[in-house]
Formats: C-alpha cells, structure tokens, sequence
C-alpha cells in the first residue's frame, strides 16, 4: 500500500475526500512532516481503504483527496472475542496491542474476583487511550477494521456471549490437543477468557463450566496473565483462524 497510513472515522469522508482528525493532522504535519502531492493510505476503521492525495498539511489541518479504493487486508475469519481481567496498565495495554497485531475482533476487560480493586476502580476513565491504543496498532498492522476495547465486565457477561466459549485456566482444564479434537471443522465465533495473576475463583470455574465453556490448561509452566493471554489468541488462530494455512 502507499506511503503512510492514516485513520480517520466515517464521518470525516465525503465522495471523494477526507478530513484526518485533529491527532492524525497534528503527527501528520509536525512527525511526519508529509507534504501536498504526497500518496497515501486512509481508512475509516470499518473496512474502507483508499489510495489518496494529500491536498492540504497546514495548521489548519489536513485533506486528502480520495483516488482509488483499495482490498481490505489483515482481517482473520474468526470472529475472536477476547476477555481478559484488568492488568496493570503497561500489561494491559500491551496485550490490547498485540491483540490486534493478531487479528482479535475486539476486546473486553474483566473484571474478576481476584483483580486488584484499584484496577477496577477508574477503569472505565482509560477506555479513551486503550482505544487510541488499538487504532495505533490496526495503523501499524495492516488491519481495515479497528477492534474496539468495550468497557470493563463481569465474567458473567461475557459467558452469556454467544459463540464457542473456552475459559483458560492454570488447572482444572484440558489441554490443548484435547480440546481441538472436539472440534475438526472451522469455528465462526469464538470467546476466549483469560483470567488474572491471582487465578479465576472457584465460583467463577463454576459459572464457566454450567455456562458450556471449554476449560483450556496452558502447559506446566506458571504463565504471567499478559503471556496467557497472547498465547490464546496465537492458538486459536493457528487452529480456527487464518494461521492455519488454509485458503481464505
């Protein structure tokens, strides 16, 4: 694709040009110093991409004139919902990154019987930059759809999600060979959750086994929570999604 790569959201665009928003001007014109004339990529996060021209880099903002849409690359057939409880930020939002670096199509923070209450509290307040988080990341990897962080909830909430659940676990699971024997043909949906550093309480083992979720050992090694959760993602997509080696 062409030069750089901005977002900007729907209603910036017209027929046949585009506004970026006030951040993507300001890296724009003052990081990356573009110029009228130059090509480059926009998209709209909801799988439009487009080859365009810059028109206009001042401090007044930045246009681009639309030239020609462009295929939607980076998107992974598995609708992959992932759950994972509140971490510390540098943790969490690490694992928001490399999420959608691998595909997720979105991502819902838990809150869980073991996080740290002083995780649980203000966290609503980050959603702002865990999203800006994630929009950097679809910029860097290619994607055409962004993949939102919705705000913090119960485990409960996510189990009642529809789709193929599997609930992973550092005991009282199966591993991972198990587990996708049950399963020899291509799942559309799937939820994973991912639980914190201090482990899923015996309740909430429970609620996931009466709720149909598949309980998921990761090995004999002691994982961090952030490790847990990334490993998961890369499994289900080299088993369901487009790691797979099989034609899309």
């Amino acid at each position: 694709m062409p030069g750089h790569r901005f977002y900007a959201p729907s209603e910036n665009f017209t027929a046949t040009s585009v506004q970026l928003p006030e951040d993507e001007a300001h890296h724009a014109v003052h990081v990356l110093r573009i110029r009228v004339g130059e090509v480059v990529t926009v998209f709209d996060g909801q799988g439009q991409v487009f080859q365009a021209t810059v028109t206009e880099a001042s401090k007044r903002g930045v246009r681009l004139v639309l030239d020609a849409p462009l295929p939607t690359l980076g998107e992974s057939p598995l609708d992959l919902t992932l759950g994972v409880a509140l971490l510390k930020a540098d943790k969490f939002e690490w694992v928001i990154q490399k999420a959608v670096e691998l595909g997720v199509t979105r991502i819902v923070p838990l809150v869980t019987r073991h996080v740290e209450p002083g995780l649980i509290r203000g966290a609503s307040e980050k959603l702002e930059r865990w999203s800006r988080i994630s929009r950097e990341a679809t910029k860097q990897c290619g994607r055409g759809y962004l993949t939102p962080v919705l705000p913090p909830q119960p485990v409960a909430e996510v189990l009642s999600l529809g789709g193929v659940k599997f609930f992973f676990t550092e005991r009282q699971g199966n591993g991972w060979a198990a587990i996708v024997s049950r399963f020899p043909g291509h799942l559309p949906t799937v939820v994973a959750l991912v639980g914190p550093e201090g482990g899923w309480s015996e309740a909430e083992r429970q609620l996931a086994a009466a709720q149909g979720a598949h309980g998921v050992t990761l090995g004999p090694r002691i994982l961090r929570a952030e490790t847990a959760a990334i490993l998961a993602v890369g499994l289900l997509q080299a088993t369901f999604g487009d790691f797979t080696g099989q034609p899309l």
